[in-house]
């Protein structure tokens, strides 16, 4: 039998799912650049960050080996930068609850991974950037506008 704590978890999914978005490259690039602020020469970067982490997947989630989760594009981690408010002890480093990561509006994703460059000063967090993008160019968007 489900109790009250078990529908809402399925139905709080069910809404993330509806909510999700999977992004081109192109179309992320473009949107990183005019509507959150990241400079025009970082969009590589960022656009390949994305695709190792997420590929592109504004819903995405990962359990690690650790027990913490990742949510979201940019693969936002549970213990140390979001809360996943299910009793697990967090940093809550970037001040929201895990599920802000898991829709289509990108921009706390965006506000907490720039927090993060900031404070590690540059892409050392991300274990994707770091496999895949560590010498990623703008030929990476090529063909793309944005």
């Amino acid at each position: 039998m489900m109790g009250p704590t078990t529908i809402l978890s399925l139905l709080a999914v069910a809404m993330v799912a509806v909510d999700g978005r999977f992004y081109s490259k192109c179309d992320l690039a473009s949107e990183l650049v005019s509507q959150h602020g990241i400079n025009r020469d970082d969009a590589p970067d960022w656009v390949c960050m994305a695709f190792a982490e997420s590929s592109l997947n504004t819903a995405a989630t990962n359990t690690n080996s650790g027990g913490s989760s990742d949510y979201g594009i940019f693969q936002i981690n549970s213990y140390w930068n979001c809360d996943p408010q299910d009793g697990r002890k967090t940093k809550n480093g970037c001040g929201h609850p895990c599920s802000d990561y898991l829709n289509s509006n990108i921009g706390d994703d965006v506000t907490c991974v720039k927090q993060l460059l900031r404070e590690h000063g540059g892409w050392g967090f991300s274990y994707g950037h770091g496999a895949q993008c560590s010498s990623v160019t703008s030929s990476y968007l090529s063909g793309c506008t944005y």
